[in-house]
């Protein structure tokens, strides 16, 4: 006669758990490896993540306009070439770095109120992120040029 014990015990891995494939005799776990081919849980759901393939990004139903060619910037990498890489504000002066940004081209005169100087190279100035928004949107007495 078998006793109680030994109905429970997986015949895998020997210890006392709950039976629930009867034919080989085996527990969940070991059930498990047996039909994954010896891999475990933790392991087979590490494989379904590698194997997932990436999700193209959501489109976003915002829709971008183009901007239109106006010619600023191929003229921004003139006076780039051409003038020191510093703030022009004397009270000011700082190295602006050797990667040209938009934000360090200030026009003088706005491009909404004097649109034919847009692209004069007069109009332009080089200063520092802080020094145009200063001349843009504050007290332009505090911008020496």
């Amino acid at each position: 006669m078998i006793s109680i014990k030994e109905e429970n015990k997986c015949k895998e891995c020997n210890k006392d758990r709950f039976i629930v494939n009867k034919t080989y005799g085996l527990c969940s776990e070991c059930n498990y490896k047996r039909l994954h081919g010896g891999k475990s849980i933790f392991e087979v759901n590490i494989q379904k993540q590698k194997d997932k393939p990436l999700k193209p990004p959501k489109s976003t139903s915002i829709k971008v306009k183009p901007r239109k060619k106006t010619g600023e910037w191929e003229m921004f990498m003139e006076i780039w070439a051409e003038r020191t890489h510093y703030c022009v504000n004397r009270s000011c002066g700082k190295f602006l770095g050797e990667e040209p940004k938009a934000i360090y081209f200030s026009h003088r005169k706005s491009k909404g109120a004097y649109p034919s100087l847009r692209l004069d190279k007069s109009n332009i100035d080089l200063l520092c992120p802080e020094c145009h928004y200063q001349y843009d949107h504050g007290n332009r007495s505090k911008i020496i040029l």
